[in-house]
């Protein structure tokens, strides 16, 4: 009261002037204020996350996907005028004598350190801000540093929109897929206006496939180019001609180089393969000299950049054009899937994407999923709607035995098919139970010790947890009963 009783004293001009003032301090404290607690519960979250994640690669061993959650929040300086803030996700800060530019967001839980790391390192007016696409990983500290400087003009591709309303209206769906793969998530993503909900971003400039999008800052140049095919469809990466620098977002996939992520186990739409492959051409024209990506280092040296690119884009040609042969040849997806495999010269890693899922990805998105086979494909009875009537008509035992066999050969898919037949019968077969789970276990060995693919071991580690846990109920329901009937 004492402090309205001061303002009303004022007079005329001198009133609103001091109470603009005290309205301006009071919003500009209540954002440090947010994004301080954003920081705090966003840096308790990640290391619980990396607790729960499969341990880092040692150093000198091959990166996977998996060693992303136990990079530490830091920021780098990677050219006089280029930061990176590291961490799951990178964000880049490029600083001009007129304002700043920022190159993807990163992480929700990990955004506003990231910010106030780059902004320490790079303080200034920040005028654009370029999404490379609508994935949460890359546009989470998008909301604070727009909060603060709401002048900055937002840089996506014409389809981000649609991108982020389908991730948006189909969230909770992913999710849940998404946790069976990576089960350090939490049971429900953030609450629609909280600290690190998902969406709700609208552009100020869109770029299209017809055209780059050129602006100057500071006498340098940006080029924002479309970069269709790659993670979802709504991909941008940015080119500074004077550097030879590219900010290459996802439209390489988190490791470089690495068989193409055409196909994610999660979900989402398919990759058009041959947008890809012209996406590649276009950066291989550029020449660029370094390469910053928003997973993991920078890399650098243009004889390097040059041959990886070259690689990765006749690689996936290489699985385009076989493919497309083997459908013409009347081969089953299942033939081609088992048989296309990269030349020695083409061998990249799997550790993201990988060639048979490719090969699959490929085929349906050019011939759907009716793949001629059986009319029962066009209709909403599924194979396994038989599976109990089958297991009790061939019997629990003969079944076991055949998944046993198939394993004893090496043939593990096989034993699951056999077992997934049995337990429709005998969900409670200790049995049963136990192949099951020497059958996934089997999977994961030899997924390990070939490709490393980071989604395929999250998805087997999962089933094997799960299994573990079936054996272990069977196991406590055996008991409960036998103390029963001794009683």
């Amino acid at each position: 009261m004492r402090f309205v009783k001061a303002l009303l004293m004022l007079s005329g001009a001198i009133v609103w002037l001091a109470l603009a003032a005290w309205l301006l301090l009071g919003d500009e404290f209540l954002r440090e204020a947010n994004e301080t607690r954003a920081e705090v519960v966003g840096t308790a979250a990640d290391r619980y996350i990396a607790s729960q994640s499969a341990p880092a690669p040692a150093e000198g061993e091959v990166k996977t996907v998996a060693g992303l959650h136990h990079i530490p929040v830091a920021v780098e300086r990677i050219r006089p005028n280029i930061w990176r803030a590291k961490g799951v996700a990178n964000s880049y800060l490029i600083a001009t004598d007129e304002g700043n530019v920022l190159f993807d967001g990163g992480l929700a839980t990990q955004a506003a350190k990231q910010k106030r790391l780059l902004q320490d390192a790079a303080p200034g007016d920040l005028k654009y801000i370029i999404l490379s696409h609508s994935h949460a990983d890359h546009i989470g500290a998008t909301k604070f540093w727009r909060q603060e400087f709401p002048g900055a003009q937002i840089i996506t591709h014409q389809r981000f929109a649609a991108g982020q309303r389908y991730l948006t209206d189909l969230q909770q769906y992913f999710w849940n897929r998404n946790r069976l793969l990576y089960t350090f998530m939490p049971e429900a993503p953030a609450e629609p206006g909280s600290l690190f909900a998902y969406g709700g971003i609208q552009a100020d400039i869109t770029v299209t496939d017809d055209a780059p999008y050129r602006f100057t800052l500071g006498d340098r140049e940006f080029v924002v180019l479309p970069s269709p095919g790659a993670e979802g469809d709504d991909n941008l990466v940015l080119w500074l001609p004077e550097e030879h620098a590219l900010f290459s977002g996802d439209v390489f996939g988190p490791l470089f180089p690495m068989v193409p992520n055409l196909f994610t186990l999660r979900g989402e739409k398919f990759r058009d393969p041959i947008a890809y492959v012209e996406t590649l051409d276009r950066l291989i024209a550029l020449q660029p000299e370094l390469i910053l990506p928003s997973h993991f280092d920078p890399i650098a040296g243009p004889e390097r950049l040059a041959a990886d690119l070259q690689k990765m884009r006749d690689a996936t040609l290489y699985i385009h054009d076989q493919t497309i042969a083997g459908m013409n040849a009347g081969k089953s997806l299942w033939q081609l899937m088992r048989d296309i495999q990269l030349p020695e010269t083409l061998n990249l890693s799997q550790g993201h994407g990988k060639v048979s899922w490719n090969v699959r990805s490929i085929w349906e998105y050019y011939s759907t999923w009716f793949h001629f086979e059986s009319t029962t494909e066009l209709y909403p009875v599924p194979v396994a709607t038989i599976y109990p009537e089958l297991a009790s008509m061939i019997g629990a035992e003969p079944l076991a035995a055949r998944a046993r066999t198939a394993l004893a050969m090496g043939e593990p898919v096989t034993a699951l098919h056999y077992v997934e037949i049995a337990l429709a019968a005998s969900q409670g077969d200790g049995l049963l139970l136990q192949i099951r789970l020497d059958a996934l276990l089997q999977l994961l060995e030899r997924a390990q010790s070939t490709t490393g693919n980071f989604s395929e071991v999250g998805w087997l580690r999962s089933r094997i947890e799960m299994a573990r846990q079936a054996l272990s109920d069977q196991a406590a329901m055996v008991q409960g009963a036998a103390k029963e009937r001794v009683v």
